[in-house]
């Protein structure tokens, strides 16, 4: 099974139509989860006006697709849909309308909406069915279709928000392979100067 355009916008009405702020929604994702962590693809800042450019941080080979793809598959174990996920993508990006893929108008934002098993994005690049000349960006939402978790990815913040029960957040947190933090989504999240 791969990743398909999905053309039932009506599967990101729950996102359209959540209660929040445009920009907390987009960088935070939906409230109502048990918990929450931030999976951090590089380091919160040290000061309030540091740069990204100014990390001091060992390069990490893996991509921010990889890296969130390894929270994904840790949260399949947490869903009883891991074969039925949705994947939205900004439009940032030309082309994706013409892959039939719903246009789904987010507050602020447009994206368009993919389907396919949770564990396709280990492989993001060529999960797209049929393939593309190019892979697909990376996802600025992911859920599975019971929507027991939910991963906001915005382009700006250096972080992922995942939204999940305390014991998917427990699992996500215990595994060493990716950067994560428990998260309030009451609280101010950091943010690098620009």
């Amino acid at each position: 099974m791969s990743v398909r355009p999905s053309s039932d916008p009506t599967a990101a009405d729950w996102l359209v139509h959540a209660n929040r702020d445009w920009w907390d929604l987009a960088v935070r994702g939906p409230l109502g989860y048990e918990s929450y962590a931030r999976l951090r693809f590089i380091p919160d800042p040290a000061h309030t006006d540091q740069r990204e450019g100014e990390v001091g941080v060992p390069y990490d080979e893996r991509s921010e697709t990889d890296q969130l793809a390894i929270v994904v598959a840790m949260l399949a174990k947490h869903t009883s849909t891991p074969a039925d996920c949705y994947f939205c993508v900004w439009e940032g990006r030309g082309g994706l309308e013409a892959r039939g893929a719903a246009r789904i108008d987010l507050p602020e934002r447009e994206a368009f909406l993919f389907r396919g098993p949770a564990l396709d994005l280990l492989n993001w690049e060529q999960a797209l069915d049929p393939p593309g000349p190019e892979g697909l960006p990376i996802p600025s939402f992911v859920w599975p279709a019971d929507r027991s978790w939910c991963i906001a990815n915005d382009v700006d913040p250096h972080f992922a928000t995942i939204g999940a029960s305390s014991a998917a957040i427990e699992d996500i947190l215990a595994d060493r392979r990716v950067d994560t933090v428990i998260d309030d989504p009451a609280r101010p999240q950091p943010s690098y100067s620009h």
